[in-house]
């Protein structure tokens, strides 16, 4: 498939969003008239590309009226989650063959006597020492032996591996090292995927940076097949628009980037809707928000704040306790394996547990007719009624009986009453979930009552009330078409891309003339980055963020520029202080304003802005719009007389009491006893839990 560049605004035509996740893959499609398409099939695993393109059929969307495809997907989680990735090889220095299969060489669970640390990615075997050596300032100690390199090839040949991560210590201060052995290694062994550390990770702390490298080995030949897969399939229906794919970072990247730095998209899906929710954070006018994305294998939070989203550079893909952390820029999002596929099942104590296994989309839930037993959350709000069952993500057909009886199965194995079993199942998904929103907000030292929650994904409205309640938040927005909401947000996706590097200054003796060179040399790069990869769209912007500390302490925060460019300036030190200790306080509840504050690090990112897209009105769905009242339980004490509303009969200014449900294609929105929604402009839900019964 050839893809065009990027059309400028004039020549604007549709634009798609694709979210692949762990059960449904959606697509949204806004034209420039600002009319929206969706489409919603199950995901086919390990065949990814089928569910994309039964969901661009389904939206009904002729692929010669896009102007650009916004790709969002979960598969290198999930690749990393499931140990579905390549066979691979590490190459270190001398000396260093341990530091990726030691870690950091503590202990994640102190007091878990069954705690296992997962094994590595790379077996100790596969970890091969190369005699060169470079010390941290970047003087060359040893030089690269490349006599040897061809005795290397011929190991790794009869290894058999499918990628090589190439380490050495300190070659974020001299790559060159690196980069040679790469070149090297590729003439040698063609086909063969190969990483070096200083591409994917310019930074310090070599534990870290090797396991970065062997994630993005690891996950290269499987990225690098689906893309090929999806740009054939793609190509057979005559694509031929601009193809991105989103960044963890929040921005887009051209296929040819992806397939270089594919550790990237560890979030590349769940950003979409963070994306989305600052979109509609800025429409209402809202400065502080959380989301709730609940899917159908885990649910996923992020704080948004005055219209920015956090950003980490370290993340646990796999979690602290069993994973390995990859060092590359990420939206902050904490997720847990609790969604509307997550099984319920007994432990050896005869606890009732939920998740994080999940029925996935084969066979999926045991209400979906597919060949499922095991009770999953979806069942459980079957069987309480939670659900509009005629109307429940289009083309699938909900069986209730089927839900019944694999509530009926666990119920019988802990001898508890059915309905109280299914409640229980929902209650501990929800403090589940809870805890994910609390480690966003409470954690970070933010007041849950002074937040606004914004919920979405296929389950999220099913839950977002009761995980809101659970936590103290007292607001909840439903956006429109909250089951696409990942693949909507996407659309206003912009190009972007990110590194990191090394400063080591004190803000009381900050060299100023030294750091804007390093600034401008590293914005050159990304720029020919962005430039090589996706072509002009719009005037690159740049931004900084230098990440400081009180000297001594081991771990930073990272402080934005207080504006838009690469420089600084002697001035910005007060601002730099003064925000860092004010973010320390809030995030720590204390400062040592006697202490010395110093930079050790600096993550620059050029953006290219794409055209903005708007819905131009709230869709509809069809369907009679006609409401009706069904008996559901929200507790054991009784059922309520629920009332069954159509979204797409509701108008601006509408008002819709609890208990009741609200359905629409692709999400359930339960209204809990007590809480009242109003439509707002744009058509979104605004539910509040404490206002009382409001007329």
């Amino acid at each position: 498939m050839t893809t065009e560049p990027l059309r400028d605004e004039t020549q604007s035509a549709a634009r798609m969003g694709v979210d692949i996740g762990g059960t449904f893959t959606d697509v949204a499609v806004v034209d420039v008239n600002g009319r929206l398409r969706i489409g919603k099939t199950l995901t086919t695993p390990h065949r990814e590309e089928e569910g994309v393109v039964a969901a661009i059929s389904q939206s009904g969307t002729a692929l010669d009226e896009i102007d650009v495809l916004v790709h969002g997907t979960t598969l290198v989680i999930n690749a990393l989650v499931e140990r579905r990735g390549a066979k691979l090889a590490l190459v270190t220095t001398l000396g260093f063959r341990d530091v990726y299969l030691m870690g950091l060489g503590n202990r994640a669970e102190n007091f878990n006597i069954f705690y296992r640390r997962d094994e590595p990615l790379v077996p100790r075997h596969l970890v091969y020492e190369v005699d060169e050596r470079v010390d941290a300032s970047g003087n060359v100690v040893r030089a690269l032996p490349t006599g040897s390199i061809s005795e290397l090839a011929e190991r790794l040949r009869n290894d058999e591996v499918e990628a090589v991560a190439i380490a050495f210590l300190n070659s974020y201060a001299f790559p060159h090292h690196e980069e040679e052995m790469a070149a090297a290694l590729a003439a040698e062994l063609p086909g063969i995927y190969i990483t070096t550390s200083s591409r994917v990770s310019r930074v310090w702390r070599e534990y870290e940076r090797f396991s970065t490298s062997v994630a993005n080995a690891y996950v290269g030949p499987v990225i690098d097949r689906y893309f090929t897969a999806i740009e054939q399939a793609l190509g057979d229906m005559d694509f031929r628009a601009a193809f991105v794919v989103l960044d963890s970072n929040g921005g887009a990247l051209s296929i040819p980037a992806v397939k270089q730095f594919p550790v990237r998209l560890l979030e590349s899906g769940p950003v979409g809707g963070v994306l989305g929710t600052r979109d509609v954070a800025q429409a209402l006018a809202l400065d502080h928000v959380i989301s709730f994305d609940m899917g159908g294998t885990t649910a996923k939070s992020a704080l948004v704040e005055n219209g920015n989203f956090g950003s980490i550079d370290v993340s646990w893909p796999v979690g602290y306790a069993t994973g390995y952390p990859v060092q590359a820029p990420c939206v902050d999002i904490v997720e847990v394996g609790a969604g509307g596929g997550s099984i319920a099942w007994v432990d050896e104590s005869g606890r009732l547990r939920v998740g994080p296994r999940s029925a996935g989309a084969d066979p999926g839930p045991a209400c979906y007719g597919n060949g499922g037993i095991d009770l999953t959350v979806t069942d459980a709000n079957v069987y309480c009624g939670r659900l509009q069952r005629d109307f429940f993500l289009g083309s699938i057909e909900i069986h209730p009986e089927l839900a019944a009886a694999a509530v009926e199965r666990v119920a019988d194995k802990v001898n508890m009453d059915p309905l109280r079993l299914a409640l229980g199942v929902l209650r501990l998904a929800n403090l589940s979930m809870a805890e994910v929103v609390r480690r966003q907000s409470v954690v970070r030292g933010r007041d849950p009552q002074l937040l606004t929650m914004v919920g979405f994904g296929g389950a999220g409205p099913l839950h977002a009330c009761d995980v809101a309640m659970e936590v103290g938040v007292p607001r909840v927005i439903i956006p429109v078409c909250p089951g696409h909401f990942s693949a909507l947000g996407m659309l206003n996706a912009d190009i972007r891309f990110d590194r990191a590097d090394i400063v080591h200054e004190s803000l009381d003796d900050f060299d100023c003339a030294t750091v804007n060179a390093r600034l401008r040399e590293i914005g050159a790069n990304l720029t020919s980055v962005v430039d090589d990869h996706v072509g002009a769209a719009g005037d690159p912007v740049f931004d900084y963020a230098l990440a400081l500390r009180y000297q001594g302490q081991e771990h930073t925060l990272h402080i934005p520029a207080p504006r838009f460019g690469l420089r600084i300036d002697p001035d910005d030190m007060k601002y730099f202080r003064q925000s860092f200790e004010a973010e320390h306080r809030i995030r720590y509840r204390h400062d040592h304003s006697d202490s010395v504050v110093e930079a050790v690090g600096v993550s620059v990112g050029v953006r290219r802005a794409l055209p903005q897209v708007r819905l131009a009105s709230v869709p509809s769905y069809g369907g009679a719009g006609q409401s009706e009242e069904r008996l559901v339980h929200f507790t054991s004490d009784g059922g309520h007389l629920t009332a069954f509303v159509e979204r797409g009969s509701l108008r601006e200014g509408d008002k819709v009491q609890g208990p009741a449900v609200v359905y629409e294609e692709g999400a359930n929105i339960v209204i809990p006893p007590g809480a009242v929604a109003v439509v707002l402009a744009g058509g979104h839900l605004d539910i509040d839990l404490v206002g009382g019964d409001k007329q």
